[in-house]
C-alpha cells in the first residue's frame, strides 16, 4: 500500500479541535467533571474488552488478512506504536467505534459484520484510520458526552456555555479523525463513498453515489429536529448537543482537505491547493450550522429573534388546536433556562409575532432561516408534524422571506442521521 510515516501528524488536526481542547482543559468546571467521570468509569476499559471477548470475534491475521493489512498500514502512516485489537460484532448495520483501555492494555476497534462484508479495501482503511485518529490524538482524554453531562449533588457540573463548547470540540475532533482516515485511505472518493454508505445504508451496485449532490445537502442543514417516534431527552433535539457533525458536512470537509496543499504534499501530488486557513474556514463555516447562534448571543438582534422564536413557536405548536407539553419543553430547551416568559397565551403571541415581522426582516437571512429550522424542532417534539403545523411554519417562513421548502428539507435531513 506504499505506507509512508508522517513526519508530523499534527498537520492533520483541525484547528478547532486543537484550540478548543486547550481552552477547555483550562476550565475549572471541566477539570472537576473529568475527575468525576474518571471516578465513575474506573475499570470500564477492562470490562469492555472482556465483554467483547465473550460477545464478539477478535480478528487475527489468519482470519482477516485484509483487516490486518489495513490496520498495519494505518499504524505505519501515523507512527502509532500502542497495541490495537480489532473485533467484529454481529450487527446488520454499518457501524464502527474505538475504545481506549485505561489500564494500559491494547486499544480496541470494533467493526460491525455488515460493514466488514460490504466496504471496499479503501473504504475499510478510511474507517480504521478514522478510529485510529481518535487514538493518535487522544480524543478519549475528554470522554463525551459524559463530561458535558456528569452531575454531582449540585446538578450538572459543567456550565451550559462550556457544555456547548465541549460538543463543538467533539464535532471538531471528528473532522480530525476523518482527515486521518482520508490519509490512510489515500482516496477522497473512497472516504466520501464510505460516508454515503454509512448515512444511507445502501450498498447495491445499482446505486450510483453522487458525492457532489450529497455534499450540497449541507446547504439545507441547520439545527434540525429528530422526527422521532420515541421520546428522548430534550437536549437531544438540538444539534448543538450532538457529538458528530452531519454526514454531508463531513463529506465536504473531507473533499476540501483533499484539495489542500497539506494533503497534496503528504500524498506526493504537488504543493498547490487550498491553504490551511482556507480549509479551516470552510470547515468552521459549516460547523457553525450546528451551533446555537442567536440562541446564545446577548445583543438586541438576538433578543429580537429569541422573542420571535418564542411567539412563532407558540403559534406553530397551537396550529392544530392543542399545545403539547413536549412542544413547550422543546421550545424552552431552545431558549434556555434564563427565559421565563410565563404560560403560553396563543392570541397574544400571534399578535406580537405579526408586529415583529418587519423588524425581523432586517436581520441577516441566515438568522431568519435558522429560526424557521428551529421551529421544526418544536413541531416535531411530539413525534409528528401535521398539516396544520406545516402550514403555519410555511406562513411564517414566507413572512420572513425564507423559502418554505427549507422546512421539508430540514425535516428530511434530520430523519436520516449518521453514527
Amino acid at each position: 500500500m506504499g505506507a509512508k510515516t508522517l513526519p508530523d501528524r499534527t498537520v492533520l488536526q483541525a484547528r478547532r479541535d486543537r484550540q478548543l481542547r486547550a481552552e477547555l482543559m483550562e476550565e475549572r468546571d471541566v477539570q472537576y467533571a473529568l475527575k468525576k467521570v474518571d471516578e465513575l468509569s474506573s475499570g470500564y476499559g477492562f470490562v469492555s474488552r472482556r465483554s467483547l471477548l465473550t460477545g464478539a470475534l477478535r480478528l487475527t491475521r489468519g482470519m482477516a488478512p485484509e483487516v490486518a493489512d489495513s490496520l498495519a498500514h494505518c499504524r505505519d502512516v501515523l507512527g502509532f506504536t500502542t497495541p490495537v485489537e480489532v473485533y467484529v460484532r454481529p450487527e446488520p448495520v454499518f457501524n464502527a467505534g474505538a475504545i481506549r483501555n485505561p489500564g494500559g492494555g491494547p486499544h480496541i476497534i470494533v467493526i460491525s459484520s455488515r460493514l466488514l462484508e460490504v466496504f471496499t479495501p479503501e473504504e475499510l482503511r478510511f474507517v480504521i484510520g478514522h478510529e485510529m485518529g481518535h487514538m493518535a490524538f487522544d480524543h478519549f482524554g475528554i470522554p463525551m458526552p459524559a463530561t458535558a453531562a456528569v452531575e454531582d449533588m449540585a446538578g450538572q457540573m459543567v456550565t451550559r456555555y462550556n457544555a456547548l463548547r465541549l460538543y463543538l470540540w467533539c464535532r471538531s475532533a471528528e473532522i480530525t479523525a476523518d482527515r486521518v482516515g482520508l490519509v490512510c485511505a489515500g482516496d477522497p472518493v473512497a472516504a466520501a463513498s464510505g460516508f454515503f454508505k454509512l448515512a444511507s445504508g445502501l450498498s447495491s451496485p445499482r446505486i450510483v453515489t453522487d458525492l457532489e449532490a450529497y455534499a450540497t445537502q449541507v446547504e439545507s442543514l441547520a439545527s434540525a429536529p429528530e422526527a422521532r417516534s420515541k421520546p428522548r431527552h430534550d437536549d437531544d433535539t438540538l444539534d448543538c448537543f450532538s457529538t458528530h457533525p452531519y454526514s454531508p458536512l463531513r463529506v465536504r470537509a473531507v473533499v476540501a482537505f483533499s484539495k489542500s496543499r497539506t494533503y497534496r504534499s503528504i500524498t506526493g501530488q504537488g504543493e498547490d491547493g487550498y491553504s490551511d486557513d482556507e480549509v479551516e474556514a470552510i470547515v468552521e463555516r459549516d460547523l457553525s450550522l450546528m451551533e446555537p447562534g442567536y440562541l446564545e448571543e446577548k445583543n438586541d438582534e438576538s433578543q429580537l429573534m429569541r422573542r420571535m422564536l418564542y411567539c412563532a413557536g407558540i403559534s406553530v405548536a397551537a396550529a392544530n388546536g392543542t399545545i403539547e407539553d413536549s412542544e413547550m419543553r422543546a421550545l424552552k430547551t431552545l431558549l434556555g433556562p434564563d427565559d421565563t416568559w410565563g404560560p403560553p397565551n396563543v392570541e397574544a403571541a400571534r399578535a406580537e409575532l405579526e408586529q415583529k415581522f418587519d423588524a425581523a426582516n432586517q436581520v441577516p437571512f441566515a438568522r431568519r432561516a435558522q429560526l424557521v429550522q428551529h421551529l421544526t424542532i418544536v413541531a416535531a417534539a411530539d413525534g409528528s408534524v401535521d398539516q396544520y403545523e406545516l402550514g403555519e411554519m410555511g406562513r411564517i417562513a414566507w413572512r420572513l422571506g425564507v423559502d418554505p421548502s427549507v422546512i421539508e428539507q430540514t425535516l428530511q435531513a434530520a430523519a436520516h442521521p449518521m453514527d
